[in-house]
């Protein structure tokens, strides 16, 4: 048996936006925490890299953080297109990296131990093991490791992972941030263009279940020869995106941000629902007596969201149609504002 190390108060698995967050409240207690994470660089991932106002608002992040900013989105569909213009920016893009990093100085001299190339191997009722060597004691434990989260499968819960894919493009060309419904290839997923300052994310996603990895990408890889993307000089990536939300408090073990599926699988946003999680628990570990209101809030915006994808998924061929009809509504500004105010 491997001698038990160290033991912590709380050790959070994951330092993305959630965990970077819930280390940063815990961090203003006296508490032991230990903020582990798996790769050898904080703040990359697999991301488009948007950022609404509600992010905005909350993050409150220097101007110098922000790459362009957007009143406009192109919705296509494949027999037409809305251009949605709004009078104030609703989405911002922003490099993860750089967000990961910003995020990180902010617990410099805070007392947060940091480990970095340090994977969860195995976990126990109040210990863990890191890289298959080292166990530490916690008296709580956080899942912030994102959607293929250790911390969730030890709790034996069932996700349900989305797919997003989407290759990095070194290109300026694009100004524009672009959404394009195409029910024959993406079903009730969709492809994207997200503009950033020297570079292009240029994407789609879709649900395993109803389309396999393998038919997504060729459905893609269909779309773009389509469009005339160039993608040979761009990054292929892909990662999953999990969506089924089943809990965050099990006893002494809490769950977060993609970890715990608050992220939506009818848009794909998840970082604002990371952040407010990662606080909210924080919060919650701190007095346990706390109400988590702001995580009600996420779970009712995220309920609206699973019945309009539901109704999508089981729309069928009607979808086509139903796409046409949204792409002809949007040309409404009260239609347009309306819908966006429904999916941020």
């Amino acid at each position: 048996m491997n001698k038990i190390d160290k033991k912590y108060d709380v050790i959070i698995v994951g330092a993305g936006p959630a965990g970077l967050n819930c280390a940063l409240h815990l961090s203003k207690t006296k508490k032991k925490i230990l903020l582990i994470e798996k790769n050898e660089l904080i703040g990359p991932k697999v991301c488009a890299g948007g950022l609404t106002n509600h992010d905005l608002t909350y993050l409150k992040p220097p101007k110098s953080l922000l790459e362009y900013k957007f009143k406009e989105i192109t919705i296509h569909t494949p027999f037409d297109k809305s251009v949605v213009k709004l009078k104030d920016t609703f989405v911002y893009t922003i490099n993860r990296e750089k967000l990961g990093q910003w995020q990180l100085k902010k617990l410099k001299n805070s007392g947060v131990e940091i480990r970095i190339n340090a994977r969860v191997t195995e976990i126990k009722k109040n210990s863990i093991i890191i890289n298959h060597s080292e166990k530490i004691k916690f008296k709580y434990l956080v899942g912030a490791d994102g959607s293929a989260s250790i911390v969730q499968n030890f709790l034996k819960l069932e996700n349900r992972i989305g797919l997003g894919i989407q290759y990095i493009i070194p290109t300026k060309k694009y100004k524009k941030i672009e959404m394009f419904l195409d029910s024959k290839l993406f079903n009730s997923w969709y492809a994207w263009i997200f503009p950033h300052k020297n570079y292009v994310s240029i994407g789609c996603g879709g649900d395993p279940r109803i389309i396999s990895s393998k038919q997504l990408r060729d459905n893609f890889n269909k779309w773009l020869k389509k469009r005339k993307i160039d993608v040979s000089k761009g990054e292929y990536q892909a990662a999953p995106i999990n969506y089924n939300y089943q809990g965050h408090k099990f006893k002494n073990i809490y769950l977060i941000g993609d970890a715990a599926g608050f992220a939506s699988g009818l848009t794909g946003e998840g970082i604002y629902q990371a952040l407010v999680s990662g606080e909210e628990i924080a919060k919650l570990i701190i007095n346990k007596k706390k109400t988590t209101d702001k995580i009600e809030k996420l779970l009712k915006v995220k309920n609206q969201h699973n019945k309009i994808l539901s109704y999508l998924e089981k729309s069928g061929k009607f979808r086509e149609i139903e796409y046409e009809l949204l792409a002809l509504l949007l040309k409404s500004k009260f239609i347009d504002k309306k819908l966006l105010n429904l999916l941020t």
